[in-house]
């Protein structure tokens, strides 16, 4: 066990990925239903000054396990419009669009654009929603849209382009080009004034921490 792990963090890269595929069993405990962590090697990248291009190697975590990263809470927040933004952290709105794709993964904070919402949006959305879930029964919409504060929190499993999406999800509710996919939300009970920013960000940490206490009370 121990010339495995000494092989996997030192020696070429070849001869680590070869120790690993043939012996990770020893980082995983065969009695907890999770999948073993991924290897990762390094990549080249193409630069250099001069007109004149290089390879150089790019250091990558070598061992990436997605369970991990979904426990791992970094105060990252996204900012929405009203009413998307309570119907996403509430768990009717599950896959949020965007023009840009993230490589974050797990749990995101959601706080909502000072813009207060439109009426007749709401009602829009709100009847889109009831169509969508046709088949599930009543849907319990939020009593009101709150807007410039903290709303609660998603876990993002993924984050998929346009041709991914439609083939995973042929009847989903995005027609953005990138989708982040969401479950487990969880909705703050004392909803915290704040001011948002463009794509992802991190909450300060004051209120962070005040977010993560209040959220634990309402679980």
């Amino acid at each position: 066990m121990e010339e495995d792990a000494d092989a996997i963090t030192s020696g070429s890269p070849s001869k680590r990925r070869e120790v690993y595929e043939d012996s990770h069993s020893f980082l995983c405990n065969p009695m907890v239903p999770v999948s073993p962590p991924k290897y990762l090697g390094a990549k080249k990248r193409k630069g250099g000054g001069g007109g004149k291009e290089r390879d150089s190697v790019v250091p990558m975590p070598r061992l990436q396990d997605p369970n991990l990263m979904e426990m791992t809470d970094k105060g990252v927040c996204l900012s929405m419009h009203q009413p998307w933004a309570s119907l996403l952290v509430c768990g009717i709105k599950r896959h949020e669009g965007r023009s840009w794709y993230t490589s974050h993964r797990g749990k995101l904070w959601i706080a909502s654009t000072a813009k207060e919402p439109d009426p007749a949006v709401i009602k829009d959305l709100e009847s889109f929603y009831k169509d969508y879930y046709e088949d599930s029964g009543e849907i319990t919409f939020p009593s009101s849209y709150p807007s410039g504060c903290l709303l609660g929190c998603v876990e993002v499993s993924d984050c998929l382009n346009r041709d991914e999406y439609t083939d995973k999800y042929p009847n989903g509710e995005s027609e953005s080009q990138f989708v982040f996919i969401c479950h487990s939300p969880q909705e703050l009970l004392i909803k915290q004034p704040i001011k948002g920013k463009h794509k992802l960000w991190r909450l300060p940490r004051d209120v962070h921490n005040a977010a993560k206490r209040t959220l634990n009370y309402s679980s």
